[in-house]
């Protein structure tokens, strides 16, 4: 079985840890390939939505997987869920379905909160993740308060300094009926410094990361529910 995970930015925390949840749920046997191209997310951040160029860009690395015959793509930039959204049809008719990672931690939020407070770091994140929420409520058929805050002063920051800075900006009212979104993937090494400092639940990119892929080929017959293999 070969799975395609997509970047934009890619750090050596994230490849490992999403290297690490695919082979912990699938075995050591299944092939991960990589693909990645900085300049989409650096000319949509500049531009402050996704051209036609940074959006053909994006596009081409996900056909690219699909001539490669990946059975699955991971697309890990959250600020490219509305392209990747919009490719869905194509890549399934060509046989490589692919998930956006902030489907499966917005979907979970949207299950189990009313409330919800999206942190992001980038307008554009912030923006791509609000409708993905947005879609979800449609399918979900549910109806959520969510509201949208943007961490600003993060540039240069890592470790607990960064994540010190996003809890500057959680609001000190929130409680345990309430949860929190962490938008981007950069953000979700912060989840662990946000949960012990608050009572309301945290959902990051890295908490299930292969749980919309899984859904995925759970569908072509490749995995069963629990996430095991059936074949390839």
């Amino acid at each position: 079985m070969k799975i395609a995970i997509i970047y934009t930015a890619k750090s050596d925390e994230l490849a490992a840890s999403l290297k690490k949840s695919f082979y912990t749920r699938f075995g050591k046997d299944i092939e991960i390939k990589e693909y990645q191209d900085i300049t989409p997310l650096q000319e949509t951040v500049k531009n402050g939505y996704i051209s036609s160029e940074s959006g053909a860009k994006y596009t081409e690395l996900c056909l690219k997987a699909a001539k490669d015959n990946v059975d699955v793509i991971l697309s890990t930039c959250c600020v490219m869920g509305d392209l990747v959204e919009s490719i869905k049809t194509l890549t399934a008719f060509l046989g490589t379905p692919v998930v956006s990672i902030d489907e499966s931690f917005c979907r979970k939020a949207l299950l189990e909160k009313e409330t919800i407070y999206m942190l992001a770091t980038a307008e554009v994140a912030s923006v791509s993740v609000g409708h993905t929420i947005e879609r979800y409520e449609r399918t979900l058929n549910v109806s959520r308060n969510v509201k949208k805050i943007i961490v600003s002063g993060t540039s240069g920051l890592t470790g607990d300094d960064f994540a010190k800075k996003v809890l500057e900006f959680v609001p000190k009212e929130i409680d345990g009926n309430n949860g929190i979104i962490l938008a981007q993937p950069s953000m979700a090494f912060a989840g662990d410094y946000i949960r012990k400092n608050t009572i309301a639940k945290v959902y990051t990119a890295i908490d299930d990361p292969t749980d919309g892929a899984a859904r995925l080929l759970e569908l072509k017959g490749k995995v069963n529910q629990s996430g095991g293999k059936i074949n390839g």
